[in-house]
């Protein structure tokens, strides 16, 4: 039985031209910080340029729609891409793309013009702000509020546990919108500018990494700034969790359990090739 896994000539073709064009592109002597600290700047600064290069071969999202700022790549190709991005010794490129599909649902076409060309382009990073100091597993707690004033939403509350080593261009933010209703039917998501006037961003040390606090304070953001309507928070949320545990989001590509798997079988193969009384069947 053979466990070994095998390329086809695409692939292996698609390989030697990523790999020309990282000897070319990839950042050299840039190094991750060793406690797993937020980048320095110029640290970034190099990171999102080669995020850009990337994004300008869609290589961001691999096997996404071209329409959209994806690839266009077969799950086959994308696999092989993967692969050489890992080996690259350099700081993460960073996640950006686990909002991206709610927003595909529930946005509009102005919305999804705005914010998902330039994520997938490698122009912009996106945080997700969801959870908050006190509010536990579930996320219909949360107490940052959003107010409806004219044509504005005013955000007040706070945010913590967000990881992430570069700095954001924007935050996918779970706000209450009205008090009144009930828990879970009082929740809207806001892409909130990361750069407005109130929003502060604290920066804790642990052992193993650093986390982040956001604080909004009377942060004004524009009313088309809502995806969705004002209550259905909870139902967008879904869709997000919904890939962070395995839906859509799963990347076959993520193959590091699958190699171990394999190196398991391989390695209980030539135990029984070697001792075949002791497996007998």
């Amino acid at each position: 039985m053979d466990f070994d896994i095998h390329y086809s000539e695409e692939q292996e073709a698609f390989r030697k031209v990523i790999r020309e064009w990282l000897d070319v592109y990839t950042p050299r002597d840039v190094l991750l910080p060793p406690d797993g600290r937020p980048l320095e700047p110029d640290v970034q600064e190099t990171m999102r340029a080669f995020r850009r290069r990337l994004g300008s071969q869609g290589w961001l999202a691999p096997s996404w729609p071209r329409a959209i700022g994806g690839g266009g790549l077969t799950e086959q190709l994308e696999v092989v891409l993967q692969e050489e991005l890992r080996r690259l010794t350099i700081p993460p490129i960073g996640d950006n793309t686990r909002w991206i599909p709610a927003v595909m649902v529930w946005g509009t076409e102005e919305q999804k013009q705005k914010w998902v060309g330039p994520a997938l382009r490698g122009e912009t990073i996106t945080w997700q702000t969801f959870n908050e100091p006190h509010g536990g597993s579930d996320l219909a707690n949360v107490k940052t509020t959003a107010t409806k004033q004219g044509e504005e939403w005013v955000i007040e509350g706070q945010k913590a546990w967000i990881t992430g080593q570069f700095d954001p261009d924007y935050m996918w933010t779970l706000a209450k919108t009205d008090d009144t209703r009930p828990s879970h039917f009082n929740l809207g998501v806001f892409m909130i500018d990361a750069t407005l006037p109130g929003i502060s961003i604290e920066s804790r040390r642990l052992l193993t990494g650093s986390e982040r606090t956001i604080t909004f304070e009377n942060v004004r953001i524009p009313a088309g700034n809502l995806v969705g309507d004002p209550y259905q928070g909870w139902e967008i949320v879904q869709t997000i969790l919904e890939g962070e545990r395995g839906g859509f989001g799963f990347q076959k590509a993520e193959d590091g359990t699958i190699k171990s798997v394999l190196q398991f079988l391989e390695h209980e193969r030539n135990q029984r090739m070697n001792d075949p009384d002791t497996y007998k069947q």
